[in-house]
């Protein structure tokens, strides 16, 4: 954790000829399971959606497009994450929870088609690389932890897009709010038993222009 906050804090110096922003967001994760059994097809026996905590840090730097007669319509993302994805279920006779934590890097390119000097919209793609850095399961009164596990731990890779609106905070300092919508898999999981992510986040930041 602490050689990644080092590496964002040195992006910062070694990218100070650029207009960049730094920006500081956290919002919810409305996220549900999807099961997959190799050979079956998809399950979804998990119909209840959980809440979890999103955080992120990281820097924005402008995409410079000559041709462009706009400036700074395009920018890139470079943020680290921390993202709960919790989600609970059961019937009346057995009830099952997942709590995780997952840290990762989030990498965004964000279009503006509407801009002006206090409201910016944008649309937004782009993917989060992530894995396991706590989380559990209980079954009934059974808890048991989710790193043995093979369709939980490893490395996850979530294809996002959303949107955005931001506005100005002060001269050099913006609010915004946002949505994000993604779908995780598991890349390294070798397991018969496939689980993926569906979450629906909503975000908001404060970002500061840097000189």
């Amino acid at each position: 954790m602490k050689r990644i906050i080092q590496l964002v804090f040195l992006l910062l110096v070694l990218n100070d000829s650029f207009a960049q922003e730094i920006y500081l967001s956290t919002g919810k994760n409305y996220t549900r399971y999807k099961l997959k059994y190799d050979g079956i097809g998809a399950v979804n026996t998990l119909p209840k959606k959980g809440e979890g905590d999103s955080y992120e840090i990281g820097l924005s730097i402008p995409i410079k497009i000559q041709r462009l007669t706009f400036d700074n319509n395009l920018n890139y993302t470079l943020g680290l994450t921390l993202n709960q994805y919790n989600v609970e279920a059961g019937d009346i006779a057995n009830n099952y929870s997942w709590k995780t934590e997952y840290i990762g890097f989030q990498n965004t390119i964000i279009y503006s088609f509407i801009k002006s000097n206090h409201l910016d919209f944008a649309v937004k793609g782009g993917y989060n690389i992530a894995t396991l850095l706590h989380g559990n399961q209980t079954i009934n009164n059974s808890r048991s932890d989710l790193k043995q596990y093979q369709d939980f731990k490893g490395v996850i890779i979530s294809p996002m897009f959303g949107i955005r609106a931001k506005c100005n905070l002060s001269e050099y300092g913006y609010l915004s709010l946002g949505y994000n919508y993604s779908k995780s898999f598991n890349i390294t999981n070798q397991s018969d038993k496939k689980v993926s992510f569906l979450t629906n986040q909503i975000l908001f930041g404060v970002s500061f222009e840097l000189y």
